[in-house]
């Protein structure tokens, strides 16, 4: 059994804040003429995007599962060294495990509000997961809605995979 979904993480928000920076370099040199101020601009772009704002907007942009014959992996960000390491190597980042005996409840939830205490952000949709510590953990995703693949069967499948 093995069922995935969402996108994990790569190198993309640490080359994007690269290319940002760049064009702001580029901009600032064109309208200042002076490359050492440019520089600096450039360098505040970089540290502002790569340390404080995908940081923060990073759990809102990152919805990834993964259940297979082991149990439930999934990309736990509660802190900001971790979301840090994320962005700067991906590669590296591992992912958070629940093993099946640990498992008391899972709950696809689809198609109404979901407040997510762990990043303080409402979803439509999600997989909940209550442990039998009584914690719970709201895995945060994008269930694509089409006609090819309609949220409830997409959540069925997934129920179904569980309970196998």
């Amino acid at each position: 059994m093995g069922w995935s979904f969402g996108k994990k993480q790569s190198y993309e928000l640490l080359s994007s804040s690269i290319l940002i920076s760049i064009f702001v370099f580029i901009l600032s040199y064109v309208f200042i003429d002076t490359i050492w101020v440019s520089i600096v601009i450039a360098a505040l772009g970089f540290v502002v995007l790569s340390l404080g704002i995908f940081p923060f907007y990073l759990p809102k942009m990152i919805s990834y599962i993964n259940v297979n014959l082991n149990g439930v992996e999934y990309y736990h960000l509660n802190n900001w060294q971790d979301r840090l390491q994320l962005i700067f190597d991906p590669d590296a980042f591992k992912l958070s495990k629940i093993n099946y005996s640990d498992i008391d409840d899972i709950s696809v939830i689809t198609g109404k509000k979901v407040l997510d205490p762990a990043i303080g952000a409402r979803s439509t949709s999600g997989v909940l997961i209550t442990t039998k510590d009584n914690d719970d953990i709201f895995v945060d995703i994008s269930w694509y809605d089409t006609v090819d693949n309609p949220v409830f069967d997409r959540a069925m499948e997934f129920v179904q995979d569980c309970a196998n």
